[in-house]
């Protein structure tokens, strides 16, 4: 009963498989602790103070799981319109080595423009014999994002554990997303205040003393 509610308890705080993994070890321990045979009054299994040390800090990581938003760099989240031109977005790319870049027309989310979109743009137009041109539109660039290209959105309380699950198995089938995009209320609608990507990973995973998926 403990090891299965344990185990729904992971599933329903989305723990990494680290976490999951210790959990499930840690009530296999209580169980044998407390419904184990014992020997002289005492049970055939005692956790040492190693042991009883991971028990705490997996407990505290449980109780008060840290937040994605504090391990993303601080600062205004770049963002495109439909109508710049796309050596405007290039730029940032090169500036800030951005490689997703979300695009809002006004208040509206249009989509997230990728560098592998940019370079499916390019090698459409150059092996057709046409010369690129940075005035074209991030509109036009965008039309040849892919449908696995997209992106969530999440308000600033997700945590570290929930944000590597989204970005990891968030999409169609447990696939992998682009982007989450942090934003005040966590709706699309809102303004854009953080973006995680596939590079904040290995920090996030760090946070939560797991390997990046």
């Amino acid at each position: 009963m403990f090891l299965e509610m344990a185990r729904k308890y992971a599933d329903q705080q989305h723990l990494p498989s680290a976490q999951r993994d210790e959990l499930e070890t840690f009530a296999h321990l209580r169980n044998t602790i407390s419904h184990g045979r014992w020997n002289d009054g005492q049970p055939i299994a005692d956790p040492n103070e190693a042991t009883v040390t991971e028990i705490e800090r997996l407990r505290d990581q449980i109780i008060s799981p840290p937040k994605a938003v504090t391990f993303l760099p601080k600062g205004q989240v770049c963002t495109a319109s439909p109508d710049d031109p796309v050596s405007a977005t290039l730029k940032h790319v090169m500036d800030f080595d951005y490689s997703q870049i979300p695009v809002y027309n006004d208040a509206h989310y249009e989509g997230i423009l990728t560098t592998n979109t940019v370079a499916r743009w390019a090698a459409y137009w150059l092996g057709r014999g046409y010369k690129l041109s940075g005035t074209e539109s991030v509109s036009r660039v965008l039309a040849f994002t892919e449908p696995c290209e997209r992106v969530l959105f999440a308000s600033p309380a997700i945590t570290a554990a929930e944000a590597v699950d989204k970005l990891t198995h968030g999409g169609v089938g447990r696939t992998p997303v682009t982007a989450l995009l942090i934003t005040e209320d966590g709706l699309e609608s809102g303004t854009p205040t953080g973006i995680i990507t596939s590079s904040d990973l290995p920090e996030l995973s760090t946070a939560l003393r797991t390997d990046p998926f």
